[in-house]
């Protein structure tokens, strides 16, 4: 996602003014795009009616085209091709369903409903592992703030890989109402007596043909396989690879660097009022986002 610097020392001051963290000043998302006409959603709708039955193919030739029909679809930003991507997160191949879920995430013009339909997605499909996280790329990618309830969820999962995936949302979110969340996450991993890491680095996967689904599904792969490593003490490794992982989300809701819960703690004793202004800012950017939604 490209980022712009801020220069100006007067922009400086003024974002001092409003209390905003130490990393909003060096990195701001691009503008959201600007929503299609309806004659461009309907032309775009009418097309991918007919061509996700991929009439003709077979097996994984089919299933590639039915993802890339999806992506094509995606292009054109509207609350219509949310619709219609929603409803294809109900198909009846996991490929599909996954693709049309992570394409949810490209419909940033309109961020509050299609972060619902994200959320909705997941909850429908929320036994499969590869679908949550690719669910969770989209809220990511979407900046969309209303998905604390469901983050706060899955931070407690019973796999390591949908867990370290819903911190990394947050700190893709830097969303600083979960910044309490992640101080007791930290006391919990006693990260005061060293965080270790194997330093595996993956990406998402939804299965399907292109190169971005084929780095997808490294990451789910390694996710995986790092967790399954060790039965005897697996639950007891994967808290403790937990600690980097929660260490950099801590940076980037607060931009300072922790050592563990004891300096985090210490940190938010001290800047209780600084850490209400961000939250009332961000509860705010969540109140905005659902009036987009409307």
């Amino acid at each position: 996602m490209p980022r712009l610097r801020t220069c100006s020392i007067f922009l400086s001051l003024l974002a001092l003014v409003f209390a905003a963290p130490a990393w909003a000043e060096e990195k701001k998302p691009a503008p959201p795009p600007e929503v299609d006409s309806e004659e461009d959603a309907a032309e775009a709708l009418a097309v991918f009616k007919t061509a996700i039955k991929a009439k003709g193919l077979k097996g994984d030739d089919k299933i590639a085209e039915q993802a890339h029909q999806i992506r094509v679809l995606a292009e054109v930003q509207h609350p219509k091709v949310v619709a219609a991507l929603l409803k294809t997160t109900k198909h009846r191949t996991p490929e599909v369903r996954t693709e049309a879920v992570l394409q949810l995430g490209t419909q940033r013009a309109c961020p509050g409903i299609a972060g619902k339909a994200v959320l909705a997605a997941m909850k429908k499909n929320e036994k499969d592992d590869t679908f949550t996280m690719a669910g969770l790329e989209s809220i990511g990618a979407l900046e969309y703030l209303g998905a604390k309830d469901r983050l706060r969820e899955l931070m407690k999962h019973n796999e390591y890989a949908v867990v370290k995936n819903a911190l990394v949302t947050i700190g893709k979110l830097k969303d600083t109402r979960f910044i309490e969340d992640i101080i007791k996450l930290m006391k919990k991993l006693k990260l005061e007596k060293g965080a270790k890491w194997d330093g595996v680095e993956v990406t998402y996967d939804t299965g399907t043909a292109g190169t971005h689904d084929q780095e997808m599904a490294e990451k789910i792969g390694k996710e995986k396989e790092a967790k399954n490593r060790g039965k005897g003490k697996r639950a007891a490794r994967s808290m403790r690879d937990l600690g980097p992982v929660v260490l950099q989300v801590a940076k980037d809701l607060t931009g300072q660097e922790f050592s563990g819960s004891i300096s985090a703690r210490k940190w938010a004793d001290k800047n209780k009022k600084q850490i209400t202004d961000w939250n009332k800012r961000d509860d705010q950017r969540e109140k905005n986002q659902k009036e987009m939604g409307k």
